[in-house]
């Protein structure tokens, strides 16, 4: 069985974890999965939306403890399946199209890395996320120490990194760290809906926004560095289209050339 399963719908493509016997529990396997997926549809000029999910009653549960407690590992084994796992909430947070964490059920320990990766994250208000990390002597990963007090500010981050408190969607959603939290039976219809409206706009504007924001510049460079990514996207056929279909008042149909 693969780990992960893929689906494309028109410019969306859609990444799901396939482990729903161990919650999606993250393992060598799903990580390079998931990793060949996610620069698969990073190469492809017409997807312009990710979503990540999970079958099963969860997102992902986070490391498959069975294996670790195995001790079978190597060090280089070790270092291997780490590195996987930092490679993949690498490319979430730096590929050009924006990507969507759909959560349901549980995002526990690195499936709360991938989530917080994202650069939406539409969690079912019942839902759990955490970062047990320091309750079972082991350590967080995926940028998390950088990104997750950058979203939720520092004292936020302290509790849940810290303290390893386990928080509901709805709660995520209080905090900043979630983009929406409905209901679990409206989870795929607001992922649906916010699909449609990713898809609709400038694929290249996006790209380089997400850059942006996800990686800032410092006061010193950031307004010339601005102006350098306006000066390159007015001369795409994009541009023209957007100021056209602007004038003409209908919607514009952009090609990401």
């Amino acid at each position: 069985m693969n780990e992960v399963t893929t689906q494309r719908n028109n410019q969306a493509f859609y990444i799901i974890f396939n482990r729903p016997e161990r919650l999606n529990a993250v393992n060598e396997a799903l990580y390079q999965q998931t990793l060949d997926a996610l620069n698969h549809a990073d190469h492809d000029s017409n997807i312009r939306c990710v979503v990540l999910s999970g079958n099963g009653r969860a997102f992902c549960a986070g490391a498959d403890l069975k294996a670790h407690k195995s001790g079978e590992r190597t060090r280089d084994e070790r270092e291997r399946y780490i590195m996987l796992g930092q490679r993949v909430c690498e490319r979430i947070q730096t590929m050009k199209v924006p990507v969507i964490a759909e959560v349901h059920g549980y995002a526990i320990g690195g499936g709360a890395e991938i989530a917080t990766s994202a650069d939406f994250l539409i969690i079912s208000e019942d839902a759990q996320l955490a970062f047990p990390e320091v309750a079972i002597g082991t350590y967080v990963g995926g940028g998390v120490t950088l990104r997750l007090p950058s979203l939720i500010g520092l004292r936020n981050a302290a509790s849940l990194l810290l303290l390893g408190d386990r928080i509901t969607g709805a709660k995520c959603l209080e905090i900043g760290l979630a983009t929406e939290a409905p209901p679990a039976q409206q989870l795929k219809e607001r992922t649906a809906a916010l699909v449609e409206r990713i898809v609709k706009n400038a694929p290249l504007s996006i790209a380089r926004l997400k850059a942006a924001i996800n990686f800032p510049q410092s006061q010193d460079t950031i307004f010339r560095t601005e102006a350098d990514d306006l000066l390159a996207i007015m001369e795409t056929n994009d541009w023209a289209e957007g100021v056209a279909a602007f004038a003409e008042r209908r919607s514009p149909r952009f090609e990401g050339r």
